[in-house]
């Protein structure tokens, strides 16, 4: 059974997750919590598996309470619960290293299926939050104040095929969209992910994106990399 804490400052929002989640007997939601402070005291009591986390809260926001329940327990998995206008949060909660990434009003099947893929160790971001994050960091990719280092040498382990999925993960493709791009099946899409995953010390294809956009890989044509 998977255990679940909600956390939201809005009663009907908390009232209406717990009703939905603990109506499968896939999950226990353990407990609900209403602001900040309240949050990392119940995560670090009750060692949920999973939090729901409202981006915006009272007394510590959300992003905040990710760090540092992160410091104290990196294996409680957190979904960051955002809006549309939520950009410069949704950057620094991947900065943070959250799990995922859903928008409030989600389906149910959608929620619960997104807990079950994080708690599994994946990460769950819907389509809307995820274009936000590859802006974002393309942003920070392109700044003259950014500071990443750009190297081959980080690529040298990687092969031509592994760099070209990198690249399509960076602009946000599905495994089913990478398939039809390289002519793979999805199995063979899933060993590569997982292969690059090794390679580079990454936890999940958000980190891939990341690094692809961090590190120049997208600005690069692989046909010119000596791979």
């Amino acid at each position: 059974m998977i255990t679940v804490l909600i956390a939201d400052d809005q009663e009907l929002i908390r009232e209406s997750l717990e009703l939905l989640i603990s109506s499968d007997s896939r999950f226990q939601v353990v407990g609900t919590a209403k602001d900040g402070r309240q949050v990392v005291e119940m995560a670090l009591r009750l060692r949920p598996n999973v939090i729901l986390m409202d981006i915006r809260m009272p007394e510590i926001n959300g992003i905040e309470c990710v760090r540092l329940i992160k410091q104290q327990d990196c294996s409680i998995k957190i979904i960051m619960l955002t809006t549309f206008d939520d950009d410069q949060y949704v950057y620094d909660a991947v900065k943070n290293c959250a799990d995922g990434f859903l928008l409030k009003g989600i389906s149910k099947s959608d929620l619960l299926s997104s807990i079950v893929t994080v708690h599994s160790g994946g990460t769950s971001v819907d389509p809307q939050t995820a274009q936000k994050i590859f802006s974002l960091f393309g942003r920070l990719a392109n700044s003259p104040f950014c500071t990443l280092q750009e190297s081959d040498e980080q690529f040298k382990s990687l092969s031509s095929q592994e760099l070209r999925i990198m690249q399509l993960i960076g602009k946000g493709y599905s495994n089913k969209e990478i398939m039809q791009d390289v002519n793979f099946s999805e199995g063979t899409v899933r060993n590569y992910i997982s292969n690059i995953l090794k390679k580079l010390d990454l936890r999940d294809r958000t980190q891939i994106a990341i690094f692809a956009i961090q590190s120049g890989l997208m600005l690069k044509n692989l046909e010119s990399m000596d791979v």
